[in-house]
């Protein structure tokens, strides 16, 4: 698979999708599905999270081979672990999240940013793990422009923000020392299931 860097631009999330649900787009007609993930290909970024999300749907329903000849002529492949990481996080993290998530209080989001880049030995995309108290946006935009700010390779490989693996997790952090061990739980829940995960991790 050819590698690009992308425009700098933050692909924002699907208003009105349910990224904590474990198929978010059962309720769309299998058409639609294969027309829109010919267009999510085109952008640039391309929006590979929700491409991937429709395609998993399409498979469920065995409809997905025009959108898979769609990827192949994009020259893309969809993200293979995307639905594991998925499953690891709604099993381990969600559960361990208290009722204090809610609180007005809390410091900072966790977010997962895909990574470009890879082999094929490790199926192409990789994850960059981090935390911010700023937007989700604005923190992938300074990872993008490069500088001190930026981890290492986003510059170059980062692609899009992995909504659907950080949307659904509130986390209860109050202070930063609380947020970044969150940061490191959400590393380990993702490490085993992904080939590439980057980010700091306090031990």
């Amino acid at each position: 698979m050819e590698h690009r860097p992308y425009t700098v631009i933050c692909n924002r999330p699907l208003d009105g999708l349910d990224y904590k649900a474990a198929f978010p787009f059962s309720a769309w007609q299998s058409k639609h599905l294969t027309t829109l993930i010919g267009g999510w290909l085109q952008f640039d970024p391309p929006c590979l999270e929700l491409a991937t999300l429709a395609l998993t749907e399409l498979a469920r329903r065995r409809d997905d081979l025009e959108a898979r000849m769609k990827f192949s002529r994009a020259a893309l492949e969809p993200v293979a672990w995307l639905a594991d990481a998925r499953a690891a996080i709604s099993g381990t993290l969600l559960p361990a999240i208290s009722n204090t998530s809610s609180a007005k209080s809390r410091r900072g989001t966790l977010y997962v940013i895909l990574r470009g880049g890879y082999t094929l030995k490790n199926q192409w995309y990789g994850a960059y793990v981090g935390s911010t108290v700023k937007t989700v946006e604005a923190r992938f935009l300074e990872h993008r422009k490069g500088g001190q700010r930026a981890a290492r390779g986003l510059p170059v490989h980062g692609i899009e923000p992995l909504y659907s693996l950080f949307l659904p997790l509130k986390i209860p952090a109050r202070t930063r020392a609380e947020l970044r061990e969150w940061e490191t739980r959400l590393h380990e829940c993702l490490a085993p299931h992904i080939p590439k995960v980057t980010g700091d991790v306090a031990f």
